[in-house]
């Protein structure tokens, strides 16, 4: 994890029931995994004993030998827990290292993405003065039963001068970004008027989803910018909203993650899927996958003219709404292409006029994005926006209330965009 130093010394820990179990280990333990030697070379002369190894690809654990020493580590991981002021740890990596007298670690970066959400933690258990770890080319003496968080993003390397083996205990932790121990964090990605209170509404209707009583930015105490306070709900796009939703600095997550908590109702007891829906939610869609493990996109999009006349409708009070409103649908559907391209969580795209023309295939795609969605159905009548009503595509509807003047308006506006409505499936 990127620190604002090399290294943060948190504090002496008692390491003494972790040496002798490892005094009690047969020199084997240390020469069963050799993942770590034989895929980095800067790792060739150590060895280790690993525990729990997660990267993004896959995961691995050793549970019989952690089954013996959590009892052990729990202190250690407790101290670093009170001094982040962290409730719960996700613990990444776990491990005992070993560098033999005489190695080295040549020096590098941990440069893949996972190394930035998590923090590096070392613990050395067996160690001596010899023992050279070097953080951005400065000499560190880390020093046996103390605890140290280490900046690994930048370069680092260890030469292990002396005639005895080093040992550290090496861990990557985080704290837990769980709601009510969510399996998967799913939100929808919804410009607003686009049916995402139709097909959230859908969604929470599942056994297995954890919902909120509403939009997540409308819960009590929500700690980020509200398009409500700024008066510019339905084109917040076209206001200084946009920079505030954009501004990491504006959110308190911990925060909005405990509201949340506190706030969401599971459908079921064995519920394990959250579901949270805000149209502003494209705006923040790299926060929301830093803030929330194992988060997934729903991504939702609408015919243009018709979330154009929703707009219009919903915002008469603003003087020139016809170009705000064009200039926020073309806004969203820029932004829905770049978050598309951009997103390496699992995702999947729907459409409105598909959960309202093909409701059966759309939620069988769903399903199979999803498969704790089993029991998804769109067909039946729902409450949606304080009405109870079927299922309907109201587009044709919609777009016929626009007048002349607004549909020239939206028609000036749109079709430079041609192509980029055209790759949703949308002819301007």
């Amino acid at each position: 994890m990127l620190l604002d130093q090399a290294c943060i010394q948190i504090g002496d820990v008692d390491i003494s029931d972790l040496s002798q179990f490892l005094k009690q280990l047969p020199d084997s333990a240390w020469k069963a995994n050799t993942y770590r030697q034989n895929t980095y070379e800067v790792h060739k002369q150590t060895e280790s004993i690993v525990l729990y190894f997660k990267t993004d690809e896959f995961t691995e654990s050793n549970d019989a030998l952690l089954s013996v020493v959590q009892p052990l580590l729990a202190p250690i991981f407790a101290r670093f827990a009170q001094y982040y002021g962290y409730t719960r740890l996700d613990i990444s990596k776990l491990m005992f290292a070993k560098l033999p007298a005489g190695g080295e670690i040549a020096e590098h970066k941990d440069s893949a993405p996972i190394f930035a959400r998590y923090h590096r933690v070392h613990v050395p258990i067996m160690t001596h003065d010899q023992v050279h770890f070097y953080l951005n080319q400065e000499l560190y003496h880390l020093k046996t039963g103390v605890m140290y968080d280490i900046n690994n993003l930048d370069l680092h390397s260890v030469i292990n001068r002396s005639d005895t083996d080093r040992i550290h205990l090496i861990f990557d932790a985080r704290p837990v970004k769980r709601i009510h121990n969510a399996k998967h964090h799913l939100f929808v990605m919804s410009p607003n008027n686009s049916g995402s209170s139709l097909v959230s509404a859908a969604l929470g209707d599942c056994k297995q989803a954890i919902t909120l009583p509403g939009e997540g930015h409308y819960i009590a105490g929500f700690a980020g910018p509200n398009p409500n306070r700024d008066n510019s709900h339905f084109v917040w796009s076209q206001f200084n909203t946009l920079n505030k939703l954009r501004n990491p600095a504006a959110y308190d997550w911990t925060s909005i993650r405990q509201r949340w908590e506190e706030a969401a109702t599971p459908q079921s007891d064995n519920a394990c899927i959250f579901v949270e829906k805000s149209p502003c939610n494209i705006a923040r869609m790299a926060m929301l996958a830093e803030e929330f493990d194992d988060a997934k996109f729903l991504f939702l999009i609408r015919n243009p003219y018709a979330m154009f006349e929703s707009v219009v409708r919903a915002r008469r009070d603003i003087a020139g709404i016809e170009n705000l409103a064009a200039q926020h649908v073309i806004w969203c559907f820029k932004q829905q292409q770049a978050n598309l391209q951009q997103c390496s969580s699992p995702h999947l795209l729907i459409r409105y006029e598909d959960v309202c023309d093909a409701p059966a295939q759309t939620a069988q795609s769903i399903r199979h994005f999803i498969p704790e969605f089993d029991d998804l159905d769109f067909k039946p009548p729902r409450w949606v926006k304080g009405q109870q009503s079927a299922l309907e595509n109201r587009n044709a509807s919609q777009i016929a209330r626009l007048s002349t003047q607004a549909r020239a308006i939206a028609d000036k506006h749109f079709k430079p965009h041609a192509s980029l409505f055209a790759q949703f499936g949308y002819p301007v």
